[in-house]
């Protein structure tokens, strides 16, 4: 009996590492042929016969040349790479100021303060954030046509707070609600107002946690592709933008995709985000968790 029961425990245990090993290795697939493919190594020959590959289901016959980086250093010598790089990060950095000077005093308001429905009101920004950008992006774009906004980075930056502004207000609701009630009743007892409080006190505790909300929301705004695709232009192109359409691309010329290059392209993108997330990704669930909580402990 004790043995049989060890073996059914036993089989679900390497069912279940199966399955998360299945998971990991469909979810790394596309990434494993960017990165490779990029350096001309293709893993399409694995599964046909010699000097046969496949590109968008077409074979193709051999002999091929062998891995090279020549399509990266490509990528990172043309000019189109750097400067939509500089564009995503000037697009980040002003979305992500403006979501913080905003999000930081609704997120204090909502973890402090004695508001009816803070509750309701939390978890409404949370909906929005699942609100799909292209409900909204064709009347940005009517909008920011008529107010010389397209194709510019200030108007693309105001259109990315769809993105971010509610994740900003949910995570750093959280990083507030941790600070212990008697640091706050303690401010108070010496006279502090609600504003002293707030700018001397709560903000300066909750400095690493506005840090790592920031980092995430850069990830968001770095990856974010309808909005940026609609409402950029040949000035302001994104990464994701530049990627998709070949940054080779411009208003005068037309440059014929190089899967490649695509790949090295993608897979450059594809870098910065993912070692934001490692790095952040401890705290962005204690920053969900504590607002979680706190929601509840509102609503008790």
């Amino acid at each position: 009996m004790e043995r049989s029961r060890k073996r059914r425990a036993l089989a679900r245990k390497s069912l279940l590492y199966g399955a998360l090993v299945f998971a990991a290795l469909f979810s790394a697939w596309p990434i494993a042929i960017m990165a490779l493919e990029g350096y001309n190594i293709y893993l399409s020959s694995l599964f046909t016969p010699r000097n046969t590959l496949y590109f968008a289901g077409i074979p193709f016959e051999g002999p091929f040349s062998g891995p090279t980086p020549i399509h990266y250093l490509d990528e990172l010598s043309l000019s189109a790479f750097p400067a939509s790089l500089e564009n995503t990060v000037t697009i980040s950095v002003i979305s992500i100021a403006i979501a913080l000077a905003a999000g930081t005093t609704v997120a204090y308001a909502l973890a402090r303060l004695p508001i009816r429905g803070k509750g309701a009101i939390a978890y409404v920004l949370l909906a929005l954030r699942a609100l799909s950008p292209f409900a909204v992006v064709a009347p940005l774009y009517i909008i920011f046509t008529q107010d010389g906004l397209w194709n510019t980075y200030v108007g693309v930056a105001l259109a990315e707070e769809l993105v971010i502004l509610a994740m900003v207000v949910w995570v750093l609701r959280g990083f507030f609600s941790d600070i212990p009630r008697e640091i706050y009743d303690a401010a108070a007892t010496f006279g502090a107002s609600e504003g002293q409080i707030f700018r001397r006190v709560a903000l300066r505790m909750v400095i690493p946690g506005m840090a790592v909300t920031a980092l995430f929301a850069f990830v968001l705004v770095w990856n974010e592709f309808a909005i940026s695709y609609i409402l950029t232009g040949p000035v302001t192109k994104t990464v994701p933008v530049g990627v998709w359409t070949g940054l080779g691309e411009t208003t005068a010329s037309f440059r014929v995709i190089n899967f490649d290059d695509l790949n090295a392209g993608g897979f450059l993108a594809w870098l910065p985000a993912i070692a934001v997330m490692l790095a952040i990704r401890r705290y962005l669930a204690k920053g969900y968790s504590l607002g979680t909580a706190s929601s509840n402990a509102g609503r008790r």
